[in-house]
């Protein structure tokens, strides 16, 4: 008999959170979000549980986290500019609470890393491709890696620049590339390329938690690119 399923969503109510927890929804599988809600004052959406916390909160974070058979971690400071601004949280937030998680947590987790890692390249890349990173950002995912490769059951997903609207209830994005271009052509009535002969992995956001979710189900591990 298969185990039920109950997962813990961290960083649930950000942008790609909100169309994970959709996902989780649509398929009918238990949740709850732990949350420490940056960018907002309350959580509205209907659905999972709500826990507010943050992630170096390890007391509390370490009272409730093997109540659940699988993490879906996507807390972190995301984004050059914002762990430039923020270094020392970068850190706590994007390396030490992820070593402390492949400590303390029992059961799946599904972690979200990202394509900078591989910094700027002329060729496509596999994932066996050794990483380049150019900035904190980077850095803090490659040492994220590294620590969740001690876990016995971890499947990690370096993911393209995220697009699209995740849900009804999440704050949108307009600092992504695809997001940027979008609301130009909708507010200007133009958009400026510059340089136009460079490629960047790109993928939606719904796409996102479909491999998220999708995966709750697999034995997969390890590390895979997805765009």
């Amino acid at each position: 008999m298969k185990q039920r399923k109950k997962v813990l969503v961290v960083g649930g109510a950000g942008y790609i959170g909100g169309a994970v927890t959709d996902e989780l929804r649509r398929r009918k599988i238990p949740y709850a979000v732990y949350d420490n809600l940056l960018y907002e004052d309350r959580h509205l959406k209907p659905g999972g549980d709500f826990i507010f916390g943050d992630v170096r909160d390890t007391k509390k974070l370490g009272a409730l986290i093997n109540k659940y058979t699988d993490v879906i971690w996507l807390a972190a400071i995301v984004g050059d500019g914002a762990c430039f601004i923020h270094p020392l949280a970068a850190v706590e937030i994007n390396e030490k609470a992820v070593k402390w998680l492949a400590k303390n947590f029992r059961g799946r987790i599904l972690f979200t890393s990202s394509c900078s890692l591989y910094g700027s390249n002329e060729n496509l890349l596999e994932e066996t491709a050794p990483p380049k990173p150019l900035s904190l950002y980077a850095t803090t995912k490659i040492n994220a890696e590294r620590y969740l490769k001690n876990h016995p059951n971890t499947i990690i997903f370096r993911l393209g620049t995220a697009f699209g609207v995740s849900d009804t209830y999440t704050r949108l994005r307009t600092d992504l590339l695809v997001n940027t271009l979008t609301a130009s052509a909708l507010t200007r009535g133009a958009i400026t390329v510059f340089g136009g002969s460079q490629r960047r992995p790109l993928i939606h956001v719904r796409n996102i938690a479909f491999t998220l979710v999708h995966n709750l189900f697999t034995k997969k591990t390890g590390i895979y690119n997805i765009a």
